[in-house]
């Protein structure tokens, strides 16, 4: 797996995850905040239940999960996978699930405690819409 600027601060994210309910990550494009935050959540600060990266989009969605799968050296549905209308990759043991606002809206109306769900990361937030908007009020309602 290469390295990647992101790389350097897991320790310090760690630390933030774990003292903090909520945090901003920034940093340039290409520096690993989309496929390595969520695997540093999973390894190391979440004990239980899903990492749900959201993704305004379908297509970064399957292909952050498929690049994610392979860094990883795992089969892309067991523990990453994603999910977008009538399209999924997901397991019993999927730990990291990248799919779309839209399939994370349509789970907090069936589930308004969005069980099983432990850390939600809200990728590319700067795309602001609707959907977005929606959601973070509802995770900061969850909290």
């Amino acid at each position: 797996m290469p390295i990647l600027p992101i790389d350097a601060v897991r320790d310090e994210l760690r630390r933030a995850c774990r003292d903090h309910n909520r945090v901003i990550v920034t940093a340039p494009t290409g520096s690993g905040k989309s496929t390595r935050i969520p695997g540093f959540l999973a390894d190391d600060v979440v004990a239980a239940g899903q990492i749900v990266c959201l993704q305004p989009r379908r297509l970064p969605a399957r292909m952050l999960s498929t690049r994610v799968a392979r860094e990883r050296g795992v089969v892309l549905g067991e523990e990453v996978g994603y999910r977008m209308r009538f399209d999924h990759r997901v397991g019993s043991r999927t730990r990291i699930v990248y799919e779309t606002d839209g399939i994370l809206l349509q789970d907090l109306c069936r589930d308004g405690r969005l069980e099983g769900v432990a850390a939600l990361v809200f990728d590319e937030f700067h795309e602001r819409h609707l959907f977005g908007d929606v959601l973070l009020g509802a995770a900061l309602a969850l909290q």
